[in-house]
């Protein structure tokens, strides 16, 4: 009798266990921070943690499936440029569309950074396959759909929704850290 309650408390503390370990896999927090700025971008950026700003592609012209930045989209990735001209930034990845490889563009010609494509309908493999969680810091211009995706495969959650077709000043910078155990996320405007 004594042995058998002392494999049911044991279970339990296995059960329970699990459980608590479990669910305290990944914290994340998002934080929305308003309109970014050079000074208050940089603040958001972690040495310690790797970093993911996620960029939705700036205006685009209304014709194809494949269109070009309109002028105002132009002006927008001279914004991010300049915007982001001090931070340090490892990588930089794009779907393979005009609009979102023309959104980073200026950006990686002041850095010296090669453009890596990835396939916005395999999110999850691009995550697991192409991101490197060793402190580097990445840039990703991407979609008003695909966005949201990618950030609940960083996060490990079902929190960000589709972005509304009109809006193209979304950032979020995701700072990921200790192996995906805690992840802090925060949503700027520019």
């Amino acid at each position: 009798m004594k042995k058998l309650f002392s494999q049911g408390i044991f279970c339990l503390f296995l059960i329970f266990g699990f459980h608590f370990c479990y669910s305290q896999e990944v914290k994340v927090d998002t934080v929305f921070v308003g309109n970014a700025s050079n000074s208050k971008v940089n603040k958001f950026i972690k040495k310690q943690a790797t970093v993911f700003i996620i960029v939705r592609h700036g205006e685009k012209e209304n014709n194809g499936k494949n269109p070009h930045l309109s002028e105002a989209g132009k002006n927008r990735a001279i914004d991010l440029a300049e915007l982001l001209k001090n931070s340090k930034i490892d990588n930089a990845y794009s779907t393979d569309y005009f609009r979102t490889k023309e959104t980073i563009e200026h950006l990686v010609s002041d850095k010296k950074l090669e453009v890596k494509i990835y396939n916005p309908s395999k999110i999850s493999d691009f995550v697991k396959n192409e991101l490197v969680f060793n402190q580097s810091k990445s840039i990703i211009s991407g979609h008003s759909n695909t966005n949201p995706l990618l950030l609940n495969e960083i996060c490990k959650v079902n929190f960000y929704k589709d972005i509304p077709d009109a809006k193209f000043n979304d950032m979020y910078i995701v700072n990921v850290f200790k192996k995906r155990k805690r992840i802090k996320v925060f949503h700027l405007l520019y």
